[in-house]
């Protein structure tokens, strides 16, 4: 398998594996426990994002690429007068390696899931990528489950970051590119873009493009595994989230939108 044929699995495999643990309730339900602000999206903005540091807040705002900027804003600062994001990222990390070590129980690929992702997020270059910095950058637990989770996790911020530049390089806005996917007015109103919506229709052909463009640019960070780890890394990732789902429940409903 080459490069190119991974990148375009990851979204189904990998992506959609590292969104279930910020989807879930009991994530929520945890962060404030920790202190963390009780609304929902405080917490995300100080706790996805707390590896970015003390940073100005439009960095933040930046990184998260699809929210209405004055909406993301708001919250941002809000969260930040409950918890500092130093502090906030340092739970969310804590949330998601429990959430792995609980999902990825008795995942026999685990430990080799987690071998190869680690290679490819040492690789992958940081350029256009401030989240998955932020979370490469945290530090692993020991070889297991909630090791391997944390690095998928940061392979899905790795992704999105390329998503987000072919977005950008195809010159469409934030609100466009929503409207172009499936969940289109439901996410836009989530992400606090006020109605009325432009029709998402037109932009199809202009979505499977940028889509595309966005695989490209994930391709290259897999060029450091060979044409076979790659196959074995498109499988694990599948089976991983195969064995993930035998676990989820009702915990991971839609508390946060798709991105």
């Amino acid at each position: 398998m080459d490069s190119l044929a991974l990148a375009r699995s990851m979204r189904g495999s990998i992506g959609m594996l590292a969104m279930h643990w910020l989807m879930a309730g009991s994530t929520t339900t945890k962060a404030v426990a920790a202190g963390m602000p009780t609304d929902p999206i405080e917490a995300y903005s100080v706790g996805r994002f707390g590896g970015l540091g003390d940073c100005p807040v439009d960095n933040v705002v930046g990184a998260a690429f699809f929210w209405e900027p004055d909406f993301l804003r708001a919250k941002v600062r809000a969260g930040r007068t409950v918890m500092a994001p130093k502090d906030g990222g340092a739970v969310f990390l804590r949330i998601c390696q429990e959430w792995g070590a609980d999902h990825l129980d008795g995942f026999e690929g685990s430990q080799r899931l987690g071998e190869l992702a680690e290679r490819v997020v040492q690789h992958a270059s940081p350029i256009g990528a401030p989240s998955f910095v932020g979370w490469r950058d945290q530090p692993l637990p020991p070889v297991g489950p909630a090791r391997t989770f944390q690095l998928c996790q940061t392979l899905r911020e790795l992704g999105f970051a390329r998503h987000c530049t072919a977005v950008q390089a195809a010159g469409m806005s934030p609100l466009l590119a929503i409207m172009s996917g499936p969940t289109g007015a439901w996410n836009a109103k989530f992400f606090g873009w006020p109605a009325p919506y432009p029709d998402g229709v037109p932009l199809a052909d202009a979505r499977k493009a940028l889509e595309a463009a966005g695989n490209v640019l994930h391709a290259a960070d897999f060029d450091t595994l060979d044409d076979a780890e790659r196959d074995e890394f498109r499988d694990l990732a599948k089976a991983a989230l195969a064995h993930a789902a035998t676990k989820l429940t009702a915990d991971s409903g839609a508390a946060l939108p798709k991105d």
